[in-house]
């Protein structure tokens, strides 16, 4: 299928890269505009996709239009696009906007579908939530899960629940990253070196995600497996207790709740 992108930025980009990688589109299938020139000639050259200046020609050029935009310039933006909408799909992933919004400015009836992936698309492992604007039939939701179930899982949600999506798996790669860098610097401390110590604490990350995905398994289960009665592993953690990781991370979705509402009002 041809696919559009409206904006060109790091998630645009990210899902360029994951789209080519799954074969879902081919290079000379996607199109993409962006205000900025130099950011559309890095996407044009790093990325060998065809790159415009005029969001309309995305447009008339594209079965999808993925409205990779900021929640701060999504309805102007929209409001510009011109062109037939006519058996086209617009897909919207600005973070806390509702789809009745950025219906309203596009021509009446345009099939609009909002979701929510997250920066990991680039590398096929993306956590996305879908949900259906009211024009949107069955055939545009199974669209849009083919197109972003090529980089990772999809999940369908109801809208009201969008804004804790932003904020769980939108938002959750940087919480994870900031872990990452955590261990690595623990093992630093302890004369680990600094590039060991960064593979091994993000292939542990991706192993436990993994096992929590396969297993199935309650992850508070999958924890007590690790361990041992009097061992390092419960020192460890009685530690991260102590600091109040988890109330920490809770809060950290808990604000990014709260600013995804924000965003929508």
């Amino acid at each position: 299928m041809k696919i559009g992108f409206v904006g060109g930025g790091k998630l645009a980009e990210a899902l360029i890269k994951g789209l080519i990688e799954a074969e879902v589109a081919g290079q000379d299938e996607i199109t993409v505009s962006d205000i900025d020139s130099s950011r559309r000639n890095y996407i044009g050259e790093s990325l060998s996709v065809r790159v415009v200046a005029d969001n309309p020609e995305v447009v008339a050029s594209s079965d999808v239009i993925i409205l990779a935009l900021k929640p701060n310039v999504i309805l102007t933006a929209a409001r510009d696009l011109c062109g037939d909408p006519s058996g086209k799909l617009f897909i919207t992933v600005a973070a806390g906007i509702p789809s009745s919004r950025v219906e309203s400015c596009l021509p009446e009836g345009t099939h609009l579908v909002r979701v929510m992936p997250n920066i990991n698309c680039a590398v096929s492992e993306s956590c996305t939530a879908i949900c259906p604007g009211v024009n949107a039939g069955e055939e545009d939701l199974k669209t849009t899960e083919a197109i972003f179930g090529s980089v990772g899982l999809t999940f369908r949600v109801d809208e009201s629940k969008m804004d804790a999506v932003t904020a769980l798996s939108g938002s959750g790669p940087a919480y994870a990253f900031i872990f990452i860098e955590a261990l690595s610097d623990g093992g630093v401390l302890h004369g680990l070196p600094r590039g060991d110590a960064t593979r091994m604490a993000a292939q542990t990350l991706l192993g436990a995600a993994r096992m929590v995905l396969e297993t199935g398994l309650h992850p508070a289960e999958l924890k007590d497996r690790v361990c041992s009665p009097g061992g390092t592993t419960i020192a460890g953690v009685k530690a991260l207790e102590e600091k109040g990781l988890r109330a920490s991370v809770m809060e950290a979705v808990s604000r990014a709740h709260k600013r995804s509402r924000e965003l929508s009002i």
